[in-house]
């Protein structure tokens, strides 16, 4: 008979004089209950635990009138109840007992042998005299042991039972244990809830340490879902996926969101590129607004907490001299969830669609990213330190031919002069002779970009007793970049816990403090990134300044030399936040708990761009700096009142009614001086011209809600929620809304009678339908006055009227969901299978287009369009092996989303999300799906053969943009491998996206500048495959030079810029080794673990270019497909050293 037994410091025997007759919980006084709900009634409210084989209590029934429990005899009392159903109960230590079968000749014995405990007696005392009884009865075989979880932090509290018996005892609060055994070669069953369960025989030895990994596939597994409220994951009747925190720590990502890549089914995320710092996206099932300015990032939640994730790219570009396309092709800000430390995280749970976030409201209307932090736990203090040393280098960088040299028409041109200016007689493009024996070519990509070095120092210390808990924990990360001169960050702080005032009354509070920032590099037009693509392979990139330092150059300033430029071209940041919340929990009665919490967000982003005066960028203006200050602040006020009730001993229910409000309050004071009067001066003062320009907001939103629940037999569970919103950004009359959602989950498999080791050992049904709205931006609302370039001018203010307005009658968008999934488990567990398929249509869009200029507008915002997606989401979990040293795990995790434009604001054939200068542009239209990018093509005849000039060659058709291709993949998936041989773990992600094209921005530059392989193939004759204008096959030869390259008329093609970028990667691989405890007997140490960790280690793609994953524009933008022009993404090796006292 298996037992679980699990330590709980409450007395029962103090508790009991309160406990409420049953009867009078039921309303009943006659009928019958099920002893396995009985037994869990006591168990929560004496707080006890029973330990029991499920199959004696499975369908035994007692009756009511028999449920008698006296005051101090808890013990005594069950014995009476139990024996009507031939079960008898014994206590083992404090307030955990054993319930078994009395006809079990070694437990009657041991029952009858051993002395009664008493209330005073110590659980030392009793598992001393548990094991001193058994030892009578069994053969003198002690074994001995040290239970510790994968950091190698002791675990107390876990079952340890030699298997086929009900003998058992627990690790103690250093994870240690003691057990007499029956035989030498006896089996150890080790389990505990949340950690895999480990079956492990003896073989003749008298010691056995043991390491539990946490796992996700328990049947009772438990989530983390709306306001930080865990709920069993079978009760759900919606698609919910927990990362544990070990998982997140073991990728050693510095930015919490990428450690998810390729873990979640329905979530797509990529960093925006390689540089130090760089920002990450997500998005959970696909896009859902049409507005090129709207948010389709998840809501991100800590502790029960909203906080923001928002990635502000500002102003950054001076007043003329630019063609960015805006502040956010430049650089690749910092999402501010970067900010956490991922070494304090406990668990990620992804909510995916509105039935999961309902009852957040309007901001989780693109799903939910439920962050529960460590605490502190009872028993001994912990002390965790750790180190790690990371090395990244690029990844993948463009094909470069390194057969011709600089030059023009076959010509060299530049060569070295000390005495001009430049250090160099003039040149540019790499159109010149083959290269001779004295010329060197070099990738200029690979001699650029360095070996980035990363350091992370991270402490933390925690424990508790039986009412009061703590965790705090300080880390730094220093991290130089790939590009040199740049660096990233971050310190953080971290305090929180947790105590009991009273026996139903806890306070808690945390609170968390970051520093962060560094300077970054510069990506899109004119930077370091488009400036390499130019660069010739035959002149030296890092020889870049003269003796009296100025710049070095072979083309003479028309473009900056880029280490140049990343030496005085600058952007520097430095962010301070603050996350902290306090809340109580206070249970005025056993059917009723109310919480409140009450929680800030604040930073301050403090940034500064620096530009010298013989910069490109900065030329016309004659050099400029900005000071940028953003402040942000959202205080949220969360109170709940829950109320529980068993109907019956069949039904039982809970309803949760709250209230939200948030407060969000937000500015951004921008400065710009332009026109340097001393050159090395950083200074505003030092500037001849200043543009100032302040943006600020305020947001309310308040929200009323109910969620309640039923439970039918464990069975079947139905969850109805109801929300109504009042947001302060849409006009009086439509600033109330409200959406509703109902889910239900059935365990068919309790209905079949199916038992843990059959073939299908677990079977549920779920199926949830939900609406969710979206408010719009602050100010969009009407028409607002501006403050009028030029002025103030002599004393005098100017004002004008926006050339932007919105509808005054503004509705909110609106996305209403289906789901259907069900979960599918084999063979108690060793195969489970979860399959979900959603349909959800967003409409009302709020969109803000462009209008005719006799309106004296130049943008209207409004309600139009409507955007649905549908997909299909599969998780896979199998345990090929699981032996006494060695277990192999394997997760699959597969998705397929498909959206597409039903409809568009009136008048509007196209909305564009993004354009660029050579014409492939990201845009939707009716019909067509976001992603969609659009570009120009050779001219073709009706049958779509290439039609020739009567040069021989083809021209691209400028007329009309035309669809050329998606961004967004077929599919996308992951595989993990997980490997455990005694104390070594080593793991392994690959991750797949199959299909999805990409626009290279930088492609054209490379075909113009002459510096690919492609290119090659010049100076030869050939005839291109096509029709002349005739119909007749071309035949006329033509010979490639520089110009056919170089010109639009065959560059500008989408054939030739559009790319396949599907790609395979090994996305991540970690090895840790854990010393063993016979040596750690030695030392003061309690765990020591060494690790080596890969990301991004091998990429298997078509794309011709850097790694197609990097964005040009920054995280949080809608622009998918585009890529190139940012600094490309990275490799890393990181090698690690823990340390638990």
């Amino acid at each position: 008979m298996g037992i679980f037994i699990y330590t709980h410091p409450v007395s029962s025997q103090e508790q009991l004089a309160s406990v409420q007759p049953l009867q009078e919980k039921t309303g009943k006084s006659s009928g019958k209950i099920s002893l396995k709900k009985l037994l869990s009634e006591i168990s929560k409210e004496l707080e006890v635990h029973f330990n029991y084989d499920s199959n004696l209590v499975e369908n035994q029934l007692i009756a009511l009138d028999e449920v008698k429990l006296e005051k101090g005899q808890l013990e005594k009392s069950l014995r009476e109840i139990l024996r009507n159903v031939n079960l008898d109960i014994q206590k083992l230590e404090k307030d955990n007992f054993v319930i078994y079968s009395p006809n079990n000749p070694l437990r009657k014995t041991l029952r009858n042998n051993s002395n009664r405990n008493t209330p005073s007696e110590t659980n030392k005392q009793n598992l001393e005299r548990l094991n001193a009884t058994q030892a009578s009865v069994l053969q003198d075989i002690e074994v001995k042991g040290y239970v510790e979880d994968e950091d190698g932090l002791p675990i107390p509290g876990v079952t340890v039972i030699e298997k086929g018996t009900s003998n058992g005892t627990v690790t103690n609060m250093e994870g240690n244990y003691s057990l007499q055994v029956s035989q030498s070669n006896a089996v150890l069953v080790f389990s505990f809830v949340g950690y895999e369960t480990k079956e492990i025989p003896l073989e003749g030895r008298e010691t056995v340490d043991v390491t539990l990994g946490t796992t996700s596939e328990s049947l009772n597994e438990v989530v983390v879902t709306s306001f930080g409220i865990k709920q069993e994951k079978k009760a759900l009747g919606y698609a919910v996926q927990e990362v544990s925190g070990e998982e997140i720590a073991r990728t050693e990502e510095p930015n919490l969101v990428n450690a998810l890549r390729g873990k979640v089914a329905g979530v797509s995320i990529n960093s925006s590129s390689g540089a130090a710092g760089a920002g990450s996206n997500i998005i959970i099932r696909g896009i859902t607004s049409l507005s090129p300015s709207g948010d389709n990032q998840p809501l991100f939640v800590v502790d029960g907490m909203p906080i923001s994730n928002s990635t502000t790219s500002g102003s950054v570009l001076p007043s003329e001299g630019s063609a960015a396309s805006g502040s956010n092709e430049q650089y690749s800000f910092t999402n501010r969830a970067a900010d956490i430390n991922p070494e304090d995280i406990e668990s990620i749970s992804i909510l995916k669609g509105p039935s999961a976030t309902a009852l957040y409201g309007l901001r989780a209307a693109n799903g939910a990213v439920i962050i529960t932090t460590k605490k502190g736990k009872e028993g001994k203090t912990q002390i965790r330190v750790k180190s790690t040393i990371a090395f990244e280098e690029v990844s993948k960088t463009p094909d470069i031919q390194m057969t011709y040299r600089e030059g023009w028409r076959g010509r060299a041109r530049a060569f070295e002069d000390p005495d001009s200016r430049f250090g160099y007689s003039y040149g540019y493009y790499t159109w010149g002779p083959p290269n001779g024996p004295l010329d060197n070519p070099a990738n200029p990509h690979e001699e650029f970009y360095k070996t980035g070095l990363r350091f992370n120092n991270y402490a933390s210390i925690s424990g508790g007793n039986s009412k009061t808990n703590f965790y705090t924990s300080v880390s730094h990360m220093d991290q130089e970049g790939i590009v040199p001169n740049t660096n990233y960050k971050r310190t953080t702080i971290k305090i929180s816990g947790e105590t009991t005032l009273a026996e139903n009354f806890k306070v808690s509070g945390s609170a968390n403090y970051t520093n962060s920032g560094g300077s970054r590099p510069n990506g899109g037009d004119k930077s370091v990134v488009s400036n390499l693509r130019r660069w010739s392979p035959t002149i030296d990139v890092n020889d870049h300044v003269m003796p009296d330092g100025s710049e070095k150059d072979y083309t003479n300033g028309v473009i900056n030399n880029p280490l140049y430029l990343a030496e005085n071209s600058t952007f520097e940041d430095d962010v301070n936040r603050i996350i902290g919340a306090v809340g109580f929990n206070y249970t005025p009665f056993k059917w009723m708990t109310v919480d409140y919490k009450i929680g800030m967000d604040y930073y301050n982003d403090s940034r500064v761009r620096f530009a010298a005066n013989d910069i490109k960028v900065a030329i016309p203006v004659n050099g400029f700096m900005i000071e940028e200050n953003i402040n942000y602040k959202e205080i949220n006020s969360n109170f709940l009142v829950t109320l529980q009730k068993e109907f019956n001993s069949d039904f039982s229910g809970s309803l949760t009614l709250g209230n939200q409000v948030t407060d969000i309050n937000y500015d951004r004071l921008n400065t710009r001086g332009e026109g340097f009067n001393l050159p090395d001066f950083k200074d505003l003062s030092n500037t001849t011209n200043l543009f100032t320009n302040k943006n600020a907001y305020t947001r309310r939103l308040v929200g009323v809600f109910a969620d309640a629940k039923l439970n039918y037999k464990e069975t079947l569970f139905l969850n109805v929620t109801a929300r109504n919103d009042w947001a302060s950004t849409l006009p009086k009359d439509n600033r109330s809304f409200f959406y509703p959602s109902v889910n239900m989950g059935y365990i068919f498999t309790e209905t079949l009678g199916a038992q843990r080791d059959d073939f299908l050992s677990y079977g549920k049904l779920r199926a949830s339908w939900a609406k969710v709205g979206k408010d719009a931006s602050p100010y969009v609302v009407g028409q607002y006055f501006e403050g009028t370039p030029g002025f103030p001018l002599n004393g005098i203010g100017g004002f004008k009227k926006s050339n932007s307005a919105g509808d005054l009658n503004l509705k909110p968008e609106t996305t209403t969901s289906y789901e259907f999934g069900t979960d599918l488990r084999f063979w108690g567990n060793k195969i489970g299978v979860d399959l979900t398929y959603f349909q959800q249509a967003s409409e009302n869009q709020i969109v803000s287009f462009p209008v005719s200029n006799p309106s004296g507008l130049s943008r209207f915002t409004t309600n139009a369009g409507e955007i649905e997606s549908t997909g299909i989401e599969a998780l896979i979990d199998f345990k090929p092996i699981q032996t006494k040293d060695f277990s192999w795990d394997v997760t699959v995790n597969w998705s397929r989303i498909r959206s597409e434009v039903l409809s568009l604001p009136e008048g509007l054939e196209v909305i564009e999300f993004q354009s660029s200068a050579e014409g492939v542009t990201s845009r939707v239209l009716e019909g067509g799906s976001p992603g969609d990018l659009y570009g120009y093509g050779y001219e073709r005849t009706d049958d779509g053969e290439l039609l020739i000039d009567d040069a021989g060659f083809p021209n691209v058709d400028r007329d009309s943009l035309k669809y050329v291709g998606s961004a967004m993949p077929d599919w996308t998936g992951g595989i993990t491998n997980s490997f455990s041989y005694k104390n070594f773990n080593f793991s392994f992600l690959v991750e797949v996206k199959q299909g999805g094209d990409a626009y290279d921005e930088s492609r054209i530059n490379d075909w113009e500048f002459g510096t690919i392989t492609a290119t090659n193939q010049r100076y030869k004759e050939v005839i291109f495959d096509g029709v002349t204008s005739d119909g007749q096959p071309n035949t006329q030869p033509v010979i490639l030079d520089q110009d056919y390259y170089r010109l639009s008329r065959y560059n500008a093609a989408s054939e030739l810029l559009m790319q396949d970028a599907s790609w395979v990667r090994l996305r991540s691989a970690s090895l840790s080794y854990r010393l063993p405890k016979s040596i750690l007997d030695r030392t003061f140490f309690s765990g020591v673990t060494f690790s080596a960790t890969g990301n991004n280690l091998l990429l298997i793609t078509p794309f011709e270019g850097y790694d197609p994953e990097g964005t040009t524009y920054s995280a949080g933008s809608n622009a998918f497909g585009l890529t190139g022009y940012s600094i490309p993404n990275t490799r890393s090796v990181i090698f690690g050293l823990s340390l638990n006292f």
